[in-house]
Parts: C-alpha cells; sequence; structure tokens
C-alpha cells in the first residue's frame, strides 16, 4: 500500500466529496476515485458508500480512519526528519571570522566543525567585528564571531565561545622589550600605534583589560590592521596591542612580543540572527556549545605564542 494512496482515503473521508478533495489534493477527480478503488481492493473491504446522496465511510472506513490518520502523521514525520537530517550534513553556512581572532580559537572550532560535517558547504569571509555584525542582522550571514562588547540588537544572539591573551608588541631594543612579563604600569604614556575605532568592540575591550579604565593612552598612530600596526611598531613609531591569536602567523623583524602581568584579555563571542530557521545554522550553534562545555570541563589548555 501506497502513502499516497492512504492520503487519498484520509482526505475523501474528511470532505465526504470526492470533488472537493480532489481540489484539495491539486489532482482529477477521476484519478482520486480510481486511486481510493484499487485502495479498497488491495485491503479487501469498502471503504466509502457512493450514492445520489453523496459519499459516506463504511464501518470499516470509520475503524480505518484512525489508522490511516496515524500513519500519514508519522510519514509526515519521517519526511521533516529526512529534511532536516538532509539540511545538517548537505546544506551550506555562511561564516565570517574577524580579523583580531588570526588562527586562533576560531578557526580551530570552525575546523573541528567542518571535519564533523563534511559534505556540509560552508562559506567563510573575514572582516572586521563591526562588518561582521552588519551582515548577520542583513542576513548576508549566518553567523560570526565578534568580539565583544557588543551593541543593543535585540534580533541578535550570542555565546561566549573563548578568551584570548592581549599581548604588547615593542620595538626591538625597547626598554620593555627584556625576556619576562611587562608591567601594565609601565605602559602609562608610551604612544600606541592602534587600529580604528569603527573596527567594533575590540578597539575598547582591549584598552579596558590593559588599561583598566585608569588611564586612556596616546594613541599616535592608526592603521587598519595587525601586519601594519607591527610594522609601525618595528619603525619605532610606538608600541601597539594585539591579541594572541592576531600574530601567531606573523614574523615582523623589529617587533618584540611580551605578555602582560595580570594576563589580559579579551573575549570572542559567536552571533547570529534569532529569526534565521537554517537548520544548518542550529547544528554549527549547538556544536559550538557542545565545545565550549567540553573546554569548560577540561579546564584552560596553556598558551604557547610565539613570543619574540
Amino acid at each position: 500500500m501506497e502513502i499516497r494512496s492512504a492520503r487519498y482515503f484520509v482526505t475523501v473521508a474528511e470532505e465526504l466529496h470526492f470533488g472537493r478533495a480532489a481540489k484539495r489534493l491539486h489532482i482529477t477527480q477521476p484519478g482520486l476515485s480510481q486511486g481510493v478503488k484499487a485502495l479498497e481492493k488491495t485491503i479487501g473491504v469498502p471503504l466509502f458508500e457512493r450514492g445520489r446522496q453523496g459519499v459516506a465511510l463504511t464501518p470499516e472506513g470509520e475503524a480505518l480512519l484512525p489508522e490511516f490518520r496515524e500513519l500519514l502523521a508519522r510519514a509526515d514525520a519521517v519526511d521533516a526528519f529526512v529534511k532536516i537530517l538532509v539540511e545538517q550534513f548537505h546544506g551550506s553556512l555562511t561564516v565570517g571570522y574577524t580579523r583580531s581572532a588570526g588562527l586562533g580559537q576560531a578557526f580551530e572550532l570552525i575546523s573541528r566543525f567542518r571535519a564533523a560535517h563534511p559534505r556540509l558547504r560552508l562559506q567563510s569571509s573575514n572582516a572586521s567585528s563591526s562588518d561582521n555584525l552588519a551582515a548577520i542582522r542583513e542576513r548576508r550571514l549566518d553567523v560570526g564571531f565578534v568580539r565583544p562588547p557588543l551593541p543593543e540588537a535585540p534580533e541578535v544572539e550570542s555565546l561566549r565561545v573563548g578568551r584570548e591573551a592581549v599581548l604588547v608588541g615593542l620595538p626591538q631594543g625597547h626598554r620593555l622589550a627584556r625576556p619576562g612579563e611587562v608591567r601594565r604600569q609601565d605602559l602609562v604614556g608610551l604612544p600606541l600605534v592602534y587600529f580604528s575605532k569603527s573596527a567594533g568592540g575590540l578597539w575598547q575591550a582591549i584598552l579596558s583589560a590593559v588599561y583598566e579604565d585608569r588611564y586612556f593612552p596616546e594613541i599616535c598612530r592608526e592603521e587598519p590592521d595587525v601586519p601594519h600596526m607591527l610594522a609601525a611598531v618595528a619603525e619605532g613609531a610606538g608600541i601597539t596591542l594585539v591579541t594572541e591569536s592576531s600574530v601567531a602567523m606573523l614574523d615582523v623583524p623589529g617587533v618584540v612580543l611580551r605578555r602582560l602581568s595580570g594576563s589580559p584579555s579579551v573575549g570572542l563571542d559567536l552571533a547570529w540572527r534569532r529569526d534565521n530557521v537554517n537548520t544548518a545554522l542550529h547544528t554549527f550553534v549547538e556544536f559550538a556549545r557542545s565545545a565550549v562545555a567540553a573546554a569548560a570541563a577540561s579546564g584552560p589548555r596553556p598558551a604557547q605564542p610565539r613570543m619574540g
């Protein structure tokens, strides 16, 4: 017996009219009549009494109707589950990295997700946190890595996926470039090479983490990204502050990277629209939640940055 035949029977039983049932099913009335007759022949009992007064269920039809409805409900549930399963493993997801995350926690999380869902098509881009948030709001991205604090946006939900250390970049030969940690109070009064405030929450997050809102440094030079910031430091323009992962693959001659006392750090969040119904997105969010929970249970891993 085909599911289609069961759907024919239930629809006619609900309408008690072959013409209305055929219209509802988007098929011809003769085709529907033949389908119902074939079902009756298959199960060996009449389901409807047909007469000039219309159509009525037979006692056998009355008894079978609840069973057929349950069968259709189960079939619809299986179809929905299959659709979700296909979207989870064969769907697509657009992801925005934040430039300051480099090859750190964001890249690691995405790499693990790719390995777990090899058939899911994932498209990625790289931008500032503020640009990623704008793209999420405008539905050009499903999900993005951003730096808190996030601006007020009721339509956006976020998840903290990690934190990473802030390092100080110093010109080679600078008095603070000796081995060991640099005291944060020793940075007071030193000119800072920094990036644009338009980049988003990271601009204030790093300053607050390092200077603890007790002091605002002199920003002597503004550069578009970390490589240019480090190049300016190498020139002797000043010092700079960078996230650990953003310099993991960089080696700029003339720059020494040092840890700071108190281990100041900044957060890394995952953000997405609450009303985004992409199943692949929700699969990724749950994957990220599980990864965060597992990391919390196992404790912090020892950091191994490249230090000049």
